[in-house]
């Protein structure tokens, strides 16, 4: 009886982590909760300045995310974030992201 419940608990963590569902933590294992995320534009800086941008974007980034680690508990996993947008005319435009739960 043991050995058939050894070789059940090991097929069953085996179909488990082949899956990605397992996670291992302190010798235990359990299945994990999938979490999606998406990515929304919150602004695109176009001032005709690429500095400008870029610091408008970094500034509007610190204040946003200083307000999520307000939140508790905090998710490390949503945060805003600046990419570089449309290149033109010599100016490099730049969106402003939020990165969150879907």
């Amino acid at each position: 009886m043991k050995r058939i419940t050894r070789v059940s608990a090991a097929l069953l963590l085996a179909g488990a982590a082949a899956t990605g569902t397992l996670t291992a933590s302190t010798g235990t294992a359990f299945a994990a909760v999938s979490v999606s995320y998406v990515n929304d534009l919150v602004r695109t800086y176009d001032t005709g300045d690429s500095a400008d941008n870029w610091n408008g974007c970094n500034k509007e980034k610190y204040v946003g995310n200083v307000g999520l680690d307000r939140v508790h508990p905090r998710d490390p996993q949503e945060y805003y974030y600046c990419a570089p947008g449309y290149f033109g005319n010599g100016v490099q435009r730049v969106n402003l992201w939020l990165r969150h739960r879907a």
